[in-house]
């Protein structure tokens, strides 16, 4: 109890209620499916007049720029309230993430069902996939145990 008093000192009033608008907004992007970007987009801060995201790279924020008139109408549909669009990069801040979701992705698969992998590429006909195939046996060869 003693180090929470202490914390509630150091944090701002309205702290608790920033961090659910923040995440309204979050959830506001997240459920944008129809667009993979939008799944992207990571809420930084809300103002009373500015929606502050950020984005893992240039490309993603300036294809985030383009849309953003759709975005703000579409806030000031489901919010209620005109807000100003402040998209940044911030690739740092993605790092971690971006790691752990490759790793969950890739299956633990033995070197020797990598080597099959290629053994059977080279049966295949088409140069673009007999090089895909060596391609993800190379990839998934550097995360097999």
């Amino acid at each position: 109890m003693q180090v929470a008093r202490l914390f509630k000192g150091l944090l701002p009033e309205d702290y608790a209620q920033k961090r659910a608008l923040i995440q309204q907004y979050q959830q506001f992007f997240e459920s944008q499916e129809s667009d993979a970007v939008f799944q992207m987009v990571k809420v930084t801060n809300v103002t009373d007049d500015y929606l502050n995201v950020s984005l893992p790279n240039a490309a993603l924020s300036s294809y985030l720029r383009l849309h953003g008139e759709q975005i703000r109408q579409s806030i000031l549909e489901s919010f209620g309230v005109e807000l100003t669009l402040k998209i940044s990069t911030r690739p740092e801040s993605f790092a971690q993430t971006e790691q752990k979701h490759n790793e969950d992705w890739l299956p633990e698969i033995s070197r020797s069902s990598c080597d099959q992998i290629v053994n059977a590429a080279e049966y295949v006909e088409g140069d673009e996939l007999k090089d895909a195939l060596k391609s993800l046996s190379k990839t998934l060869a550097k995360n097999s145990h």
